[in-house]
């Protein structure tokens, strides 16, 4: 069932977020009329941070990992091998490399056409990009403190 596009106009953004936020229990952290920003404190301890941004028809989910390079060349091709395998596997969320601040940082992310979105896809997809970043995070923490 397609869902009123209205509900994620610029002016109903936000009430629509910050309704969604408040029946399941989060807190938003920051959000104006096409940016929210919500923090989880995840099973691993680590704190992840979700941003959704709205663009003409889609939303798009995007939870960075604490992995920042300064090149793309510095990189390390077996993270993005696994990152890359492990796409293969998701219906919800994909890893790709954005520039964020001057850095390449591995981010979880998924973009969702707004049509398709009520708050049960949304606590999907908000739970799967902050449960599979921190995953990713503490295994590259015990790969790396071996």
């Amino acid at each position: 069932m397609a869902i009123d596009l209205d509900l994620f106009s610029s002016s109903n953004f936000r009430s629509t977020i910050q309704r969604y936020c408040n029946q399941l229990g989060w807190s938003i952290n920051d959000i104006n009329n096409s940016r929210a920003i919500l923090k989880f404190s995840a099973d691993s301890g680590n704190s992840q941070t979700l941003f959704i941004i709205r663009y003409d028809n889609t939303l798009e989910f995007s939870v960075p990992s604490g992995l920042k390079f300064y090149s793309l060349e510095d990189v390390p091709g077996w993270m993005s091998t696994m990152l890359l395998s492990r796409n293969s596997q998701f219906k919800l969320g994909f890893w790709c490399i954005e520039k964020i601040s001057n850095q390449q940082v591995f981010s979880m992310m998924h973009n969702a056409e707004i049509s398709l979105i009520n708050v049960d896809y949304f606590r999907q997809v908000v739970l799967k990009l902050v449960n599979d970043c921190d995953e990713f995070e503490v295994s590259i923490a015990r790969v790396l403190s071996q």
